[in-house]
């Protein structure tokens, strides 16, 4: 439903009810609060039960604050918003200022159709109910709303594809008791605030998309006509256009006089700082990529800022006082200390079938000169056919071949296999790589145990770190400096860099275990802004933004009722919301899910971790 449709249809009721909006408050009369109170009681029982009934009614958090607040409408009296009511009716109105939707909110948690009564189900009726309290309700539902995705975000992140992610917000806070309290105490603008990320990542973001607002609200920024690339000495109205999308962007700054059809220095600059901004080649000329980059709307832009602002929304307030983070579309690593960075590098993560999964875990170890145990999926689809063309493979590879996943397995003389017998359906054999230069893992892995078996780890492929898009790995984390990550992590235990060149050339297999372990976080944020003001936007590489779009459009958390033949023996019989479970909220994820094979490079490894 429309915005500008609900305000018209709200106005429509409070013009019926012939009440001011902005009416001082008025005593509410005692046979209010008694038909709040023999309407709601039944309800709010029920949050002591465990029934079918109690478990998942979304009325029971409604009745709930009701009776923290004796029974009394605490929005709305017979002249209108109380002035809680129009610190509520504010609040929602400014949810677009988070990334959400007020639409979401104004259409009121339970129905409220221009009639006379509120249809509950088909045994409960409020035509008894004045119709002021009904709408008081209703916008205690919507406030309930509004907390809950402000608080957590409007998707738990465990139903979306290749999250290994849960919501790490506090658990088990008592959103209608702290609305209640905040009522009681006259505090419902703290209570809102302090829904909101502490993160300044998302504070940031926050700031950006009141930005970008004014810039859609201005028209946006201008299109640049298709055509050949753009350079230093150029000149015409493709130019004229790139310098006025540019200052738009805040790329460009118009300070000074210039001819705006010469593409100059200056312009070049801003070019640059354009493709620094969006993980381009930062060279100064507008080329295929820097085209279609500067070609994304402000709306779709805007719409990029929104969904990571719900990504955060599923993260604690604080990451930690240090911590390691890889940012998968940015292809970096990143070690924080007090907010700020103290180590990056370039980083390569896994391939669109093998998607490097978001999630959060302790690094706890370190390993030099480690065994590969080659994964099953990765030994049967991509060793079995260069075996089969190369019987001397396994070999020049180091890799040798056991008769079972066992610690106690034996080990096989390759050359006494038959491969071409073997298929990805029948390959009953582990493969192990040894330490050594071409081994895929390189000379270190950095272990923080997770299900999905993913780590950090070296790589004897160096001359990938060169790419500008670096998704090639099997869904662990490639980086591009190991042993200056291993210097940071193990300076404290006595580890300089000459004992770590040491431990690296013996070609020993030596298990280090961190002494003080490090948060790791693998995130998936496809907008941020740095420090300094700077607006980054990535590519979607693994199409999350999309889906994590979808799945938005497709969920539903308003407490509409519908009519049906519920029990009787129960006061409060109500439909259930929409479907919440996995497949109904995230169904093109899911279905994008099937097609993708484990992550990780030790994926089905059951020898992994200490």
């Amino acid at each position: 439903m429309k915005i500008d449709v609900i305000i018209t249809a709200m106005l429509m009721v409070i013009t019926l009810f012939q009440l001011p909006i902005m009416a001082l408050a008025e005593p509410i009369h005692p046979s209010v609060e008694h038909e709040l109170l023999e309407w709601l009681v039944p309800i709010a029982d029920l949050d002591d039960e465990t029934s079918d009934a109690a478990v998942g009614n979304p009325l029971v958090p409604v009745a709930r604050f009701y009776r923290m607040v004796d029974y009394r409408p605490v929005w709305m009296d017979a002249n209108g918003l109380r002035p809680q009511g129009q610190i509520l009716w504010a609040a929602i109105m400014g949810s677009s200022g988070d990334g959400l939707r007020p639409d979401d909110y104004l259409f009121p948690a339970l129905e409220w159709p221009l009639n006379d009564s509120v249809s509950l189900s088909d045994s409960i009726h409020l035509s008894y109910l004045k119709r002021y309290v009904q709408m008081d309700v209703a916008l205690t539902g919507a406030i309930l709303n509004y907390a809950i995705h402000l608080w957590q975000g409007r998707l738990a992140p465990e139903t979306l594809a290749h999250m290994g992610l849960t919501n790490q917000r506090t658990a088990g806070r008592d959103l209608p008791a702290e609305l209640a309290a905040a009522v009681n105490e006259n505090r419902l603008t703290a209570f809102i605030e302090q829904l909101r990320p502490k993160q300044k990542a998302y504070i940031r973001l926050r700031s950006t998309l009141k930005q970008y607002e004014e810039i859609r609200k201005t028209g946006g920024w201008p299109a640049i006509a298709p055509g050949p690339t753009l350079q230093w000495g150029d000149q015409g109205p493709r130019v004229s256009a790139l310098r006025n999308r540019l200052a738009l962007s805040g790329d460009l700054s118009t300070d000074l006089p210039v001819d705006e059809s010469i593409y100059d220095r200056g312009l070049e600059t801003a070019v640059m700082r354009f493709q620094y901004r969006h993980g381009l080649i930062p060279d100064g000329v507008v080329g295929r990529k820097t085209q279609t980059a500067l070609s994304v709307s402000v709306e779709e832009r805007i719409l990029q800022l929104q969904l990571n602002m719900e990504r955060w929304r599923w993260y604690p307030d604080s990451f930690g006082k240090r911590y390691v983070m890889v940012n998968i579309p940015d292809y970096t690593l990143s070690v924080i200390e007090d907010d700020w960075t103290v180590r990056r590098m370039r980083a390569i993560v896994g391939k669109s079938r093998r998607q490097t999964p978001a999630l959060s875990g302790r690094m706890t170890y370190l390993e030099f000169n480690p065994y590969w145990n080659i994964p099953r999926n990765i030994a049967r689809k991509d060793i079995l056919p260069k075996v089969v063309s190369d019987p001397d493979y396994l070999t020049r590879q180091g890799i040798r071949v056991f008769d079972s996943w066992d610690h106690q397995a034996r080990e096989l003389d390759p050359a006494a296999i038959i491969w071409e017998n073997l298929s990805p359906r029948h390959f009953p054999y582990r493969l192990r790589q040894d330490p050594s230069d071409v081994n895929a893992l390189g000379r270190v892995k950095f272990m923080f145990p997770n299900p999905q078996s993913v780590y950090i780890h070296d790589t004897p492929g160096r001359g990938l770190f060169n790419r500008q898009e670096r998704h090639f790995s099997s869904g662990c984390v490639r980086v591009e400096m190991p042993l200056d990550l291993a210097h940071y992590l193990l300076d404290g235990q006595g580890w300089d860099r000459n004992r770590l060149e040491a431990a690296v050339m013996n070609g020993q297999r030596q298990t280090v275990v961190l002494e003080d372990p490090i948060p790791v976080h693998l995130v998936y944020f496809t907008a941020w802004v740095d420090a300094d003001g700077t607006v980054n936007f990535r590519e979607d590489i693994y199409h999350r933004d999309r889906n994590l779009m979808v799945a938005l459009n497709n969920h539903h958390t308003d407490l509409i009722v519908c009519g049906n033949d519920a029990m009787r023996s129960h006061l409060m019989a109500v439909c259930s919301p929409l479907p919440t479970d996995a497949n109904a909220r995230a169904d093109v994820s899911t279905r994008m899910a099937a097609s993708m094979e484990p992550p990780g490079e030790a994926a089905g490894d059951p020898t992994t971790g200490l």
